[in-house]
């Protein structure tokens, strides 16, 4: 067998088996002229391949290559001019692809342009063993190029390239972990061969090393040739993964499928490309879920865009000494369950991107408890552009497999300003607010005070200090995150008419009273004006007509969020250093052609740091009460996240507006037998038993409520995974559940239960 036969063989071969019988008759025909050589050079290169834990971005690597193969085409053809600093830069210089994106390129303009990238999924050997090829029409490689390049580890060949996106990747060799072969094949422009290889894990006897390695076929010391018609082979890349384990994304569509994935992690992809499905018999565009929920519309995509109820177009926001970082985020409607699901990780809809791709996401805690936006957590997605970032800053936060972010400062401050942003959304609070009295139903006072009254009695017999005051001991006070007190709901805010040209531009705050800052406190202030949204450009302020300005030592504005609908929101923030009743002004301006400039402004003061209040050790009894979950028909079911078991989940609790709501599940086995039999004899019976079963659950979510004071009190830092927490809480629940049931049913003398101690 010569290197066109085995070339033509491994492009053929459906499963593993049939890559190693052509390397079998290869190597038999060709001994002692091949060899196999370790990738990079290195024997002791298992460390670097296997770095990343999911077969699915590891692929996704993969496409990231071979959209970096077509910019570099572009170079190349371009001759470098203009000089573009970024991959978006360099697609809107050289693929004519808009500013605001994909989204903005008509359906044909995107598929045409998406023919540079094609992944093939093909059935293979089954499940786990499938075959998938990433193939690019680039720049492409000659056979002397491949060893220190797609063969290579950590070798700088894209650093000085700033139009390129392969810098905070660990690259597409991560790939080799999870195939069991990979056929490498490349033609460099009008260059006469191919040059391929093929790429394999070597295991060695224990008493040679400690481990195996990966290596690639050579013949002669060189990577094969073929020689190939141009026609059956342009100038390009094609990475043939045979035996590649996706288990994990099975289903043709969804979260669970390899379009779902792509669309993910590529969330907002300078270029599109094609996923060739022969496995699903489809071929679909991918373009980034930003698209998607900006309303770009495909062949096979259902409907017409997402069904959004509000959402905030990008905008920029300085994090001192770290650069800026761009928020936009949109809020889906309920037509379906999760509804996230279809774009991003329903746990984790916060999406940090770097050059368009989803480097981490934050949990959506952040939404439920934190921005205390508890049922829109299934509906909401936030997007953090971080290209802005400083090269201190991602190296602070972003780790080389692109699967998370590095805990630390930076992390935490784009943590904080995300929930900063959502909590001064006024929308998103009403919202909020709307789904709350659409989904709960209410409760007689007589009997909740009652059950308060039990509850507090039950607590005190375990020895804890309560106190039945209306109010609720965050643990945070003085921190600056969030009020002492919960705020009431603002109105529904009326819509803005708007003229031509303006009339006028107004900061909301209090008439007469300053506006006070304590160091280091950031304030996202409301304005409205009768402006239609041309005036202001919330990316390029040299170019706004609506000007902010800050005036008085400690004071720094940090910038806005877009204009839409007559309202947006300033950012200011207190210095470090800010000095004590330090004065000055915040002043809006809006310039109109030939007229005069309309403005408003407000004092501000520096005020000291509100003390951290001392630790009392007390439970503050919060309102609270609770609500019944009647199954997968009931909606809070979804909009809680609650897994499709009944015996699963039992309980959960959440703040809501200050009260803490328990909710239980009216079919968790261990309660739903119990009424069931009670009802059958004594209904009076069965709602007795239901309420002292509620006071237990009310009990035990009011002492995890302390423990988490306590931790939040103590400084307490938890790096679990949100995931991981959540699932133990529920664990114990369920525990719980089984036991409060045996309690209230001692509590009503049930005929057998004495013995339960």
């Amino acid at each position: 067998m010569n290197q066109r036969e085995l070339y033509v063989a491994l492009q053929a071969a459906a499963n593993p088996g049939e890559v190693e019988a052509a390397l079998g008759r290869f190597e038999a025909a060709n001994a002692p002229a091949v060899r196999w050589v370790p990738v990079g050079g290195r024997e002791g290169n298992r460390g670097i391949i296997e770095v990343s834990g999911d077969p699915g971005r590891a692929l996704v690597e993969r496409v990231t290559n071979g959209i970096d193969a077509a910019l570099e085409a572009e170079h190349d053809r371009h001759r470098g001019l203009p000089v573009c600093r970024t991959p978006k830069e360099a697609a809107r210089a050289w693929l004519n692809v808009p500013d605001e994106g994909l989204s903005a390129m008509t359906t044909g303009q995107r598929r045409g342009l998406a023919d540079r990238v094609t992944v093939r999924l093909l059935e293979g050997g089954g499940r786990g063993t499938r075959v998938v090829e990433v193939i690019d029409r680039g720049i492409g490689l000659t056979p002397q190029q491949m060893p220190g390049t797609i063969l290579s580890l950590n070798e700088s060949n894209k650093i000085q390239k700033h139009y390129l996106a392969g810098t905070y990747g660990q690259g597409g060799s991560s790939t080799f972990a999870a195939s069991q072969y990979t056929v490498l094949a490349s033609r460099s422009g009008a260059h006469p061969t191919v040059g391929f290889t093929v790429v394999r894990y070597l295991d060695v006897p224990p008493e040679e090393a400690k481990t195996g390695h990966y290596v690639y076929l050579t013949l002669d010391g060189a990577v094969l040739e073929a020689e190939i018609p141009a026609a059956d082979f342009p100038a390009g890349t094609v990475v043939r993964h045979v035996g590649y384990d996706l288990s994990g994304y099975q289903s043709p569509l969804g979260p669970t499928s390899l379009y779902g994935l792509l669309n993910q992690v590529l969330f907002d992809p300078v270029m599109p490309v094609w996923l060739d499905s022969r496995l699903h018999n489809y071929r679909r565009v991918i373009k980034g879920s930003r698209n998607a929920l900006n309303g770009a519309v495909d062949e096979g995509d259902e409907g017409r865009g997402p069904a959004l109820v509000h959402n905030v177009r990008l905008f920029y926001v300085a994090l001192p000494d770290f650069g800026h970082i761009g928020i936009e985020y949109w809020v889906l409607g309920q037509e379906q369950k999760k509804p996230t699901a279809a774009y991003v990780n329903p746990n984790r809809p916060i999406v940090l991107t770097i050059n368009g791709q989803n480097q981490a996401e934050l949990p959506v805690t952040l939404v439920k408890n934190d921005a205390d936006l508890p049922f829109l957590r299934q509906r909401l997605i936030c997007h953090v552009d971080c290209n802005s970032l400083t090269p201190t800053a991602k190296r602070a936060l972003f780790v080389s497999n692109r699967e998370d972010a590095r805990r630390g400062m930076v992390y935490d401050l784009i943590k904080q300003e995300v929930v900063r942003v959502l909590r001064s959304d006024d929308e998103l609070t009403r919202l909020n607010n709307e789904a709350r009295e659409r989904d709960l139903r209410e409760e007689d006072q007589a009997a909740l005070q009652q059950m308060r009254r039990e509850v507090a009695r039950l607590l005190r017999l375990q020895g804890l200090n309560v106190s039945e005051a209306a109010g609720e001991a965050t643990g945070r006070e003085g921190r600056g995150e969030r009020p002492t007190h919960p705020r009431p709901p603002r109105p529904k805010p009326q819509p803005i008419e708007l003229h031509e040209p303006p009339t006028y531009i107004r900061l909301v705050w209090e008439p007469g009273a300053e506006i006070t800052f304590y160091p280091q406190q950031r304030r996202y202030l409301r304005v409205e004006t009768d402006a239609s949204s041309e005036y202001h450009n919330a990316q390029n302020p040299a170019a706004s007509r609506l000007n902010v300005i800050v005036t008085g030592a400690g004071l720094r504005a940090l910038g806005s969020t877009p204009l839409q609908g007559g309202r947006l929101r300033i950012i200011v923030e207190a210095t470090t250093d800010a000095a004590k009743e330090a004065a000055g002004t915040i002043r809006v301006e809006l310039t109109r052609a030939g007229r005069p400039t309309l403005a408003d402004e407000r004092h501000t003061r520096i005020v000291e740091t509100p003390p951290v209040k001392p630790d009392a050790r007390q439970i503050t009894l919060p309102p609270f009460r609770c609500e019944p979950v009647n199954g997968f028909d009931d909606p809070m079911w979804s909009t809680l996240d609650w897994p499709e078991n009944v015996g699963a989940v039992a309980s959960s609790a959440e703040m809501d507006a200050g009260t803490l709501v328990i909710y239980f599940s009216t079919v968790f086995p261990r309660y739903a037998n119990q009424v069931a039999a009670l009802e059958r004899g004594d209904a009076a019976l069965a709602h007795s038993f239901t309420e002292r079963y509620k006071i237990w659950l009310a009990v035990h979510s009011l002492m995890l409520r302390q423990q988490e004071q306590e931790h939040a009190q103590g400084g307490a830092r938890v790096d679990d995974d949100p995931d991981q927490v959540e699932l133990r809480e529920r664990e114990e629940r369920c525990r719980v559940a089984v036991l409060s049931a045996l309690f209230a049913a001692r509590e009503i003398q049930l005929p057998g239960a004495a013995d339960v101690e």
